[in-house]
């Protein structure tokens, strides 16, 4: 068991923006899987105005070659209430390739038609001895719905795809 917890002083009290932060994350063994779980949790103090909390917990499976990660977050400010989930898998291959693909959501509760989506895949495989190569295709769609927020004028809706080859070398 891990925990941590910390505090930001953000100057004069009357314009505060003190931060507080904790977190947590427990490691076990069960059924021969190495499982983690986590969360943390901020909380923003905002002068004359809604404070800023966010909070995420997650989940890590890692059983042989197969590890699985499982998210979920929340944050909520002036014109924000944003949660989000998020899945991952990946699997490392015998001849050396690891695969691994992932998605993730998330919408405003306070604009309603506000979202984000994003979900992809990569592949990584060893060349050589310090010599990797990261394939990585990424999509992507955020859709702004009826937005209350003061930058909404410079929203749009915006969908596409990244495609990313990445070699690494290490000495």
């Amino acid at each position: 068991l891990t925990v941590g917890i910390s505090h930001t002083d953000g100057g004069a009290a009357a314009t505060s923006t003190d931060t507080n932060t904790y977190g947590a994350k427990y490691a076990m063994e069960a059924a021969g899987a190495a499982i983690t779980l986590a969360y943390t949790n901020a909380t923003t103090e905002v002068s004359g105005a809604q404070d800023k909390d966010s909070d995420s917990m997650g989940v890590k499976i890692v059983s042989g070659d197969v590890s699985m990660i499982i998210s979920q977050s929340s944050n909520e400010a002036a014109n924000e209430d944003v949660t989000g989930q998020g899945a991952s898998i990946s699997y490392k291959m015998p001849n050396g390739m690891t695969v691994g693909a992932y998605t993730f959501k998330s919408e405003d509760d306070l604009d309603p038609g506000e979202e984000y989506s994003r979900s992809g895949f990569e592949v990584q495989y060893t060349i050589a001895s310090g010599l990797t190569a990261y394939i990585n295709v990424d999509d992507y769609d955020y859709k702004e719905g009826t937005s209350n927020d003061a930058s909404s004028a410079l929203s749009v809706d915006d969908s596409g795809t990244n495609s990313k080859l990445t070699i690494k070398a290490t000495f």
